[in-house]
């Protein structure tokens, strides 16, 4: 995950790549499938997810296997690689959606590239901060003064940190920062840093596995920063709206059976991820579970236009963009069932 969605997500990586070229759910509404269409009659459409196939994308699987995409008359090809080449090709319109993080669409949006947020999958932003239990570090406040890993100065990981720091009122220059590379488990548990950031449905996950005890601060509970979602761009919001009404109706009924029933999820996606299962089902189990909790909201699919001003006023504010991004563009709930 690992959601492991945004590792490449920086300005200055986009830039070069477009040169190159959780507690239990609140009820949600049910959602009448169309009348399936046959094989041939299926859509094509394309949606670059980021990652390699993971247990994360259980609601697509789901999606996918009951049969709610083909009821919408669609077929789902799956483009796997990385957030950046979600943001060059629907940005391009070489492809039809992606998943990328709220931060990431701000960040095309400042540059002219015309991407449009059309739906929630993570309803909140995925990156944790997380400590052995007797480091005692349990809120931000704790982390003044201590060393902390990142992973890198760019991406998800990076952007979750500045945005925890922005929403607790803390000074970059009142904690030392690090680059540890992906190795933040290993750095956190050898002591050779304090804390380090990671996603919350990753490193923290195999920590606990592994029998560790340790805290976790979500960098959800102080910042707004919109979280990872299904995108696409203008074009295809203004030429083919009949096509995004249909994708983010069928994941939305995938998000929301995977929400009730994990179980049933696991199983599924276990169809399409047979090395997660095996010696591998418990920590897959876990990440799943974690995962949920990202994905749960009282209204499936749906971001409170106050959480963009929000993140926009963050991005510009820790200099992540240089000039104001109409938010009015930049997302739309109009397909949100």
């Amino acid at each position: 995950m690992k959601i492991m969605l945004g590792r490449l997500g920086l300005v200055s990586v986009i830039a070069l790549a477009l040169a190159a070229c959780a507690p239990a759910p609140s009820a949600a509404p049910t959602l009448t499938p169309a009348s399936p269409a046959t094989a041939s009659a299926l859509t094509s459409v394309t949606v670059v997810m980021g990652y390699i196939p993971d247990i994360q994308f259980a609601p697509w699987y789901v999606a996918d296997k009951k049969g709610y995409f083909a009821a919408e008359g669609l077929q789902v090809k799956y483009n796997w690689g990385f957030e950046v080449d979600g943001v060059k090709l629907v940005g391009a319109n070489q492809a039809d959606f992606a998943l990328l993080g709220g931060d990431q669409v701000i960040q095309a949006r400042s540059q002219n590239i015309p991407l449009v947020y059309v739906a929630n999958y993570y309803n909140a932003f995925p990156i944790a901060i997380f400590s052995l239990k007797d480091k005692n570090i349990k809120t931000p406040q704790d982390l003044v003064g201590k060393k902390v890993g990142l992973p890198a100065f760019y991406g998800a990981t990076y952007t979750g940190w500045r945005a925890l720091l922005y929403g607790a009122d803390i000074k970059e220059s009142e904690v030392q920062t690090q680059n540890i590379g992906f190795t933040q488990g290993a750095a956190v548990t050898q002591g050779l840093v304090d804390a380090a950031a990671g996603y919350s449905n990753n490193e923290p996950v195999q920590l606990a596995l592994a029998g560790k005890q340790i805290n976790v601060i979500q960098v959800s509970d102080y910042s707004k920063l919109v979280g990872i979602g299904l995108v696409t761009n203008e074009k295809t919001v203004a030429e083919r709206p009949e096509i995004v009404q249909k994708v983010v109706t069928a994941l939305i009924r995938g998000i929301e059976d995977t929400i009730n029933n994990p179980d049933e999820a696991l199983n599924i996606s276990l169809q399409s991820l047979p090395e997660a299962g095996g010696q591998n089902l418990k920590t897959t189990q876990a990440v799943l579970n974690a995962s949920v909790k990202l994905m749960v909201s009282p209204h499936l699919g749906y971001v409170d236009p106050a959480d963009w001003a929000a993140s926009e006023k963050f991005m510009k504010d820790a200099g992540f963009i240089k000039t104001d991004v109409d938010i009015s563009k930049i997302f739309t709930n109009k397909f949100v069932p």
